[in-house]
């Protein structure tokens, strides 16, 4: 018997359906812990037993407030197709009447099944009751045992609960057939009120996700762009560094006392080049890029130590026109040459290898200076307080090490292995994709 002749049919507009085409049920909705909360919920205000079922009728909730009679109905292997059977056949004459639907369990005891259909499409139902009710009309439905083989020959005195002496049946509670009505209503109105409500807010929810996701995409690309741009100021204020400007112009002034013109307008057209090179920002620069800025530097440098000084730098052609965070390299070749050149009577030696390895794109810059680390070697410079190029040397190495750990995490961190009297390595590594955003992977 069906409560009232009104479907029950949730109308929904399919834009809150998107996304779950392929995975529209239940549990797609409420989520499996929502659900059993749900059930409990509307089973401590009713006092009925539920289990809620999918289409096929098998159940996808834990079991609420189920009655001893029952759990042991259940529990028993030749028995517990029949209760298997009764849930099914009730959620099946619910969903094919699109209506609540009442009846009798093989067992005698009065059920409720309420479907779960949403745009005509029965998604599996509301099981409720276990209760014994005396005054239910003949019209309401009673299944019978005969639903499984064998169910006629299991005995009365075990199956109706109502004549039951062998069974422990207190717990099962009366109800009259009007309360049964008003509950199924109830509770057939607060299912479609939470069907639609989840549907809408998770709907929303995803929307809302959606949105933030953005947003936090947004937020982070602005700050890689600020990171970049940031790194890029301050390369630009390490290469236009006040003591090497000093030092450099000092030396053309003495190149253009002791030595021809040609030679001081080579060293002055050298660091104009490289003035110039710093001073272009924008855009991307590629590898092709870093290793002429390089370069140049070096050569200006070897017109100050001479001989002292020499470089090779090896690379993989199809590397070239990659891009390249900004005045990534230079640092430490700075680095190199100052603190070498100046504290030890050494030629300096610069080796720069630079590789594509998966994803990345792999540095290594190898010298054989003091091996020292920079910390040490700056106690050599304390007599000139902050009047020498060093304090600009450290800071250039402390900012770009803290720009790669910061962009790109921890796994970027570049890494220093020094031996003493033989020389330093650096090694650094960066995404190669590095330059379309932040996501790395």
């Amino acid at each position: 018997m069906t409560t009232n002749s009104k479907s029950i049919n949730i109308s929904i507009n399919e834009k809150y359906l998107e996304g779950k085409e392929d995975n529209f049920d239940i549990i797609s909705i409420f989520g499996r812990k929502n659900l059993d909360e749900i059930q409990k919920i509307i089973s401590d205000v009713t006092g009925l037993a539920f289990v809620t079922v999918d289409y096929r009728g098998e159940p996808v909730s834990e079991p609420t407030k189920f009655s001893n009679f029952c759990r042991k109905m259940r529990t028993d292997k030749n028995k517990r197709t029949l209760c298997k059977l009764s849930d099914a056949s009730g959620s099946i004459i619910a969903a094919t009447t699109k209506q609540t639907s009442i009846y009798f369990c093989p067992c005698g005891l009065l059920e409720v099944a309420i479907p779960i259909i949403i745009n005509d499409k029965y998604l599996g139902g509301f099981i409720g009751g276990q209760v014994r009710c005396l005054d239910a009309p003949d019209s309401v439905m009673r299944l019978s045992k005969n639903m499984i083989p064998g169910g006629a020959n299991i005995p009365d005195t075990e199956i109706r609960a109502e004549k039951t002496k062998d069974v422990d049946i207190s717990d099962l509670k009366i109800y009259s057939y009007k309360e049964i009505v008003s509950i199924a209503k109830l509770v057939e109105l607060i299912i479609n009120q939470l069907t639609k409500q989840e549907l809408i807010s998770g709907h929303n929810q995803k929307k809302n996700l959606t949105r933030i996701s953005e947003l936090e995409d947004k937020i982070k690309r602005l700050e890689y762009q600020n990171n970049s741009l940031k790194e890029k100021v301050d390369t630009l204020k390490r290469d236009n560094n006040l003591f090497f400007m000093r030092n450099t112009f000092n030396m053309i002034s003495n190149l253009a006392v002791i030595e021809d013109a040609s030679k001081t307008n080579g060293a002055v057209l050298r660091y104009l080049d490289f003035i110039e090179s710093g001073l272009d920002i924008d855009g991307n620069k590629t590898i092709r890029d870093e290793i002429r800025k390089v370069e140049k530097f070096i050569k200006l440098n070897k017109i100050r130590y001479s001989d002292r000084l020499d470089y090779n730098i090896k690379f993989e052609k199809d590397v070239l026109d990659i891009n390249i965070p900004y005045s990534l390299i230079l640092p430490f070749v700075y680095a190199g040459i100052y603190y070498t050149l100046n504290t030890e009577d050494i030629d300096l030696m610069i080796n720069i290898s630079i590789s594509k390895v998966g994803k990345d794109i792999e540095i290594l810059i190898e010298d054989n200076g003091t091996g020292q680390a920079i910390t040490e070697l700056e106690n050599v410079y304390k007599i000139y307080g902050g009047n020498h190029e060093g304090n600009e040397i450290v800071k250039s190495i402390v900012d770009v090490q803290k720009f790669m750990t910061d962009t790109f995490g921890t796994e970027y961190r570049i890494n220093t292995e020094r031996i003493k009297g033989k020389g330093t390595k650096v090694y650094i590594k960066y995404p190669i994709n590095f330059d379309e955003g932040f996501d790395y992977v």
